[in-house]
């Protein structure tokens, strides 16, 4: 997650993206005035793990931590609280992180105001629910929940499913590159809708950010299994009218290669589900 982070955050916004901290099981690399973007890509293609930062090239303010000591190890766990930043992206560590015991630390010495003002989980249950809205309540910490920070791996590992279903291997490798590109369409397309939704119910009524995720995610789900239910009750042909919903769901060379064969090579539960999931986003 943070090496694709880093590919992320530099392919689309370059010099205007600042990584100031990175940590990992190794250490952490600290610099107010950024990290250099091609030395953090060169540990990233070549699997280093951050204690393999090159020093030399770090500003007279930055720092390396190697977690050889206990100094490191303790300036390695509490970099996310000690940097600040305009947002803190954890992408990785143990559950739990941040919990009612411990977030305090998150703010600066006046108690008030927060490291970073904004949180976006790409890792699961990083901070527990009742930190989460500790942090909104007394510092006005906006969070982007996991369940919706990560929700594009989710996507993501569903497609690899109906890939697999609906194309040969051999197919898959020569059709790679354009339904990589399509894939990556739709993800932004669908991230954009989500976050656009978050946002602007977060502005419209009152509540954390995560507060609204849920709402939203408990709507999405419970329209779903409604839909899932009356799908079971349809016939053949009732059935064949909505599959173009399907269709429409997988990126188009991926359907191309393999629609008409769709009912023969995916079991028609996965269908109903997928048709269902579709149906209810566009709704909520």
């Amino acid at each position: 997650v943070g090496g694709n982070e880093i590919k992320i955050l530099i392919r689309e916004y370059g010099e205007n993206v600042k990584i100031v901290g990175i940590a990992d099981h190794s250490g952490c690399a600290e610099d107010p005035k950024g990290l250099n973007h091609e030395e953090l890509l060169r540990l990233v293609n070549n699997n280093c793990s951050i204690d393999q930062f090159d020093p030399s090239i770090l500003s007279s303010e930055g720092v390396l931590h190697k977690a050889n000591s206990e100094e490191g190890i303790h300036m390695r766990n509490t970099m996310h609280n000690r940097l600040i930043a305009d947002a803190f992206i954890p992408a990785g560590g143990r559950p739990n992180t941040i919990d009612m015991h411990n977030y305090k630390q998150f703010l600066l010495p006046d108690g008030i105001t927060p490291s970073s003002p904004l949180i976006v989980e790409g890792a699961n249950l990083f901070t527990t629910e009742e930190a989460r809205q500790a942090l909104f309540d007394e510092a006005k910490v906006v969070i982007v929940k996991d369940s919706s920070a990560n929700k594009a791996g989710v996507i993501t590992s569903s497609y690899e499913i109906c890939a697999a279903m609906l194309i040969t291997e051999d197919e898959f490798t020569a059709n790679k590159e354009t339904i990589v590109k399509e894939v990556l369409s739709k993800l932004r397309e669908l991230a954009f809708v989500e976050a656009t939704l978050l946002f602007r119910e977060f502005k419209n009524y009152p509540g954390s950010l995560p507060h609204v995720s849920k709402l939203i995610s408990n709507a999405i789900n419970v329209t779903t299994d409604c839909l899932a239910k009356e799908l079971n009750n349809m016939d053949e042909d009732e059935l064949d009218r909505l599959m173009p919903l399907f269709q429409s769901h997988l990126p188009p060379t991926l359907a191309k290669l393999s629609f008409t064969n769709v009912k023969q090579r995916v079991p028609m539960p996965y269908i109903k589900n997928a048709i269902a999931s579709c149906l209810a986003s566009k709704m909520v």
